[in-house]
């Protein structure tokens, strides 16, 4: 642990470079200070490339490198997270030092090595050349506090001012969500600041836009409205399409981006599709063939789509009646049709691991998935609230079923109160994620209708040919929620490793 004197020297050092970089950077930084975990967040915007560079400082900044977030609307997803990566990975070559001006100018290189034009179509600059936009002249140089390295890229100043094309108003993005038909405000979110508690994020349909502001005082009453000005973003399905710092425009595409709001669906629904491929894995998150209607998930993003979930968080099984009737039924199978399905397990015991998965989550690391078990146990009390009161949630088990008719389930009857745990759940990590907390954490590979079920067997071909006689009505008990269990995917299903936290409910 860092001595008092060393803390102390730290900070000296965090507050001299943010000191620096806000002379550097005119009005095209935003420093946020205090905010959750991190000493500063800075927010560094370059319009030449209509960029965003994020970066989020710890107290053990520079000793530790910044979390690197990057905001690109001419990037596709895949280039995005390259760049993010390319950058994180060069900060940890560079640390204790100060580092926010060379892991920005290395991004001015990347952009330049990859041959991305910049937005100004006068420039007579080769495209090769990186530049600064915050600069006043082509001789000024950083000053000494905010870069130590003499073979650092140089940046230097473009010869003529960017132009910068009118933006569309929040207002107006707020008319084309209420008024479009082909919009569904559900998967709309607004980012906004609050006098009293800073900037916040709520989903559309808490406002109430047309609320006369004279009456209303937004500290005191239940009327969410607030005035067009406080309103610094908009998203959908959690990715950023409006944002009033770093002139994003995906709703309208007026700042350039030429890419609209419809794209921004169809993009989403395509990642969907895209990386969606069912599986006969236990914890993979089939659904069931037919018509049924799929609405997007709130919270899947397309960080999120660029993921194989690694971890799943469930309900785990310990009914002995359930179980009981899981296992009979299952080795009746098995020894009525010996040639028709593949056992999970080598074991013939109660099956290891008897759960209901909730959601899957892909989790970057192991300091990650403390951040992971400290958020659910920031939440526990209100999980626990949930499923105890009026009285305990109570899993009814009821019939067998298939997915693509392959996959053989026992099916969980219809129960609101799971659903709503399921959905609380996703908003409070939600939440974590959106103050920084959990950067490392995606909601990976919850693309399609939560189905709740306990996967049974695998059928090697298909089961409505092989087990014509077989009822579908059986009753195989009921489970009350009296835990969850965050689980890796990919273990020995033997060992009891599978499970790396258990959240106690009862």
């Amino acid at each position: 642990m860092a001595s008092p004197g060393e803390t102390k020297t730290t900070s000296d050092s965090q507050q001299e470079e943010i000191s620096a970089l806000r002379d550097y950077f005119k009005d095209n930084i935003r420093i946020l200070s205090s905010i959750g975990q991190f000493s500063y967040i800075l927010k560094i915007r370059t319009d030449q490339y209509d960029v965003s560079l994020t970066l989020q400082l710890d107290e053990s900044y520079p000793s530790k490198a910044p979390e690197i977030i990057i905001t690109a609307p001419r990037l596709t997803a895949e280039q995005v997270l390259l760049v993010q990566q390319l950058l994180q990975s060069y900060s940890k070559t560079i640390l204790n030092q100060p580092m926010v001006l060379l892991i920005y100018s290395r991004l001015l290189q990347w952009f330049a090595e990859n041959n991305i034009q910049t937005l100004n179509a006068n420039s007579n600059n080769n495209n090769n050349t990186t530049t600064n936009s915050s600069n006043t002249s082509a001789s000024r140089s950083p000053p000494h506090s905010l870069i130590s390295n003499q073979n650092q890229n140089k940046t230097t100043q473009s010869d003529e001012p960017i132009k910068k094309t009118s933006m569309k108003t929040s207002e107006d993005v707020i008319s084309r969500i209420e008024w479009d038909t082909r919009l569904d405000k559900r998967y709309f979110r607004v980012g906004y600041i609050d006098r009293f508690l800073g900037l916040q994020e709520k989903s559309f349909n808490d406002f109430d836009f047309q609320v006369d502001l004279s009456t209303v005082s937004d500290r005191h009453s239940n009327v969410l409205a607030i005035p067009k000005h406080r309103i610094q973003y908009f998203k959908y399905n959690n990715e950023i399409i409006w944002d009033k710092e770093t002139r994003t425009d995906l709703v309208f595409g007026s700042t350039g981006n030429q890419q609209t709001v419809y794209d921004v669906i169809a993009r989403h629904e395509s990642l969907m599709e895209n990386n969606y491929t069912p599986s006969t894995s236990d914890n993979d998150n089939i659904i069931e063939d037919g018509d049924i209607s799929t609405p997007l998930p709130r919270y899947l993003t397309l960080t999120d789509g660029a993921y194989k979930p690694n971890y799943y968080l469930s309900i785990p099984i310990s009914d002995s009646t359930v179980i009981k009737n899981y296992i009979s039924y299952r080795d009746h199978l098995l020894s009525s049709y010996p040639t028709c399905f593949s056992l999970r397990t080598n074991s013939s015991d109660d099956p290891p691991h008897l759960h209901l998965t909730l959601l899957t989550l892909y989790i970057e690391s192991k300091s990650d998935i403390d951040q992971c078990i400290l958020a659910l146990k920031q939440i526990r009390e209100e999980i626990h609230y949930h499923c105890s009161y009026p009285e305990h949630i109570c899993l009814e088990f009821d019939g067998i079923e298939t997915f693509y008719d392959k996959v053989l389930y026992v099916k969980c009857k219809q129960n609101q109160r799971l659903e709503n745990l399921r959905t609380l759940i996703l908003e409070r990590l939600s939440e974590q994620q959106q103050k920084q907390k959990l950067s490392n954490i995606f909601f990976a590979g919850n693309y399609y209708e939560f189905i709740p079920h306990i996967t049974l067997l695998k059928c090697k071909r298909k089961f409505s040919s092989i087990c014509q006689n077989e009822s579908k009505e059986i009753s195989f008990g009921k489970q009350t929620i009296n835990s969850l269990q965050l689980c890796s995917i990919g273990q020995n299903e033997q060992e009891d490793t599978n499970c790396v936290f258990k959240l106690d409910l009862s």
